[in-house]
């Protein structure tokens, strides 16, 4: 099998899915409910998807050559699988839903206009349309050309933000005692679960040495990295956080310092806006994947012009309303999240146990096609017949050359041996 993706843009990846959509409305959300303990909510959901990561990497190591469908097929069987397919499909069109409108919003509000719907949605939709279509290894060295600009600004409005915190803000922790504000948090837990879009990319990764480690470094790094973002806006803004639904660029605003760096927020705005495009193409190409295991036969552009139809019929159901769309969320998308980013994988991880490790697994199906999206790349066999037949190992055939001279050598000492016994009689 191909192997499409690298340890280093797998990483890029799970970074960008990580803080995209909770450096805007999450921090004030957090604030209205947990006041100035949210951070710890923040750091305590971080966690809890770390472990989610931990079991996907652990069924990428147990079957590193089966994609996360041929893998449900052998946990659950085929019927199942498909259903489990359809709900991650729905979960990243609930994803799209948000971050779509969450993006329109926020060019809304900083640009200090009013966009038409049509004329954000359209030119947006097309090019996510062709990115699609394009494959997981086009849209994997975008974001390694992009990550770099979209980590500059995050690291532009942190460093500046960092300097101008008070961190005795935050102080008393947990006043009113650990659990008092904590029975509300499953309500936000649509906004975590981001590493579940790993489920696009196993059997397709190409693991370099300690691939476990590098992940897993990486990513504590962008969860304390998000957690002091968290205590810094807190700090910034204290309870007037609830006020602030762009956390990431209202942070270079409130500087009382001359209009040069006032200024840089435009800047953040533009990379932040581009962290947002990759992140809805991302949760695009994760609802894509997994409606495509569920309709094999059917055509991809097809599939790709309903699922963003089925987007934008979404937002405008809603009217683009971020308010709205965010009690709906928290009232009834909530539940579904939680099933999907929690229930589920401790179901894989169970059923990983009593499954044996089947690193030499070939695809079941007898399609060797290794792009999960639909790249076109070459078939690891030749058709014969109508069938796909897997091409002999190199090894294989050596073998067989082995055998053969064997057989030929001992033929030759078979005939000497007899011509010498004519001889002596």
């Amino acid at each position: 099998m191909k192997k499409l993706i690298t340890t280093r843009q797998l990483i890029f990846i799970l970074l960008i899915s990580l803080c995209s959509l909770k450096v805007l409305f999450l921090p004030s959300l957090l604030v209205k409910e947990i006041s100035r303990d949210s951070y710890l909510f923040f750091f305590i959901m971080l966690l809890l998807d770390f472990l989610v990561l931990l079991v996907f990497l652990l069924l990428s190591k147990k079957f590193p050559e089966l994609s996360f469908y041929e893998i449900m097929q052998k946990f659950f069987g085929k019927v199942i699988a498909k259903i489990i397919m359809t709900l991650f499909c729905l979960f990243f069109l609930t994803k799209c839903w948000a971050v779509f409108q969450s993006n329109y919003i926020y060019l809304n509000e900083n640009l200090h206009t009013s966009i038409q719907w049509y004329t954000f949605s359209i030119p947006l939709l097309i090019v996510v349309f062709y990115m699609s279509t394009f494959g997981v290894n086009a849209f994997a060295r975008l974001i390694e050309i992009m990550f770099p600009v979209v980590l500059m600004g995050f690291l532009l409005s942190f460093f500046i933000g960092l300097f101008r915190a008070d961190f005795t803000e935050l102080l008393p922790i947990c006043e009113n005692g650990f659990f008092t504000n904590f029975s509300t948090i499953y309500r936000f837990s649509f906004w975590f679960g981001d590493y579940l879009i790993f489920i696009v990319f196993l059997g397709n990764i190409k693991p370099d040495k300690k691939f476990n480690l590098k992940i897993v470094i990486s990513t504590l790094v962008g969860i304390v990295m998000m957690t002091v973002f968290m205590m810094i806006v807190f700090s910034v803004f204290s309870y007037s956080t609830v006020c602030h639904t762009n956390s990431i660029s209202d942070i270079m605003q409130i500087l009382p310092s001359s209009s040069d760096i006032g200024g840089f927020d435009w800047i953040i705005i533009l990379i932040w806006d581009i962290g947002l495009f990759l992140y809805f193409t991302l949760n695009v190409l994760g609802a894509f994947y997994c409606i495509r295991q569920v309709l094999p036969k059917f055509n991809q552009q097809i599939i790709v012009c309903i699922l963003l139809a089925i987007i934008l019929g979404a937002n405008l159901f809603s009217h683009f309303d971020i308010i709205h769309t965010v009690e709906i969320i928290k009232q009834y998308v909530s539940y579904f999240s939680i099933a999907m980013q929690y229930a589920f994988p401790i179901l894989f991880l169970l059923f990983s146990f009593f499954n044996k490790s089947d690193k030499n697994a070939k695809n079941e199906t007898g399609n060797f096609s290794s792009d999960p999206l639909g790249d076109k790349s070459k078939n690891k066999g030749e058709i014969y017949k109508g069938k796909l037949q897997p091409k002999i190992k190199q090894s294989d055939s050596i073998k067989q050359l082995v055998n053969i001279k064997s057989k030929v050598n001992s033929k030759i000492k078979f005939c000497i041996t007899s011509k010498k016994k004519e001889q002596k009689c």
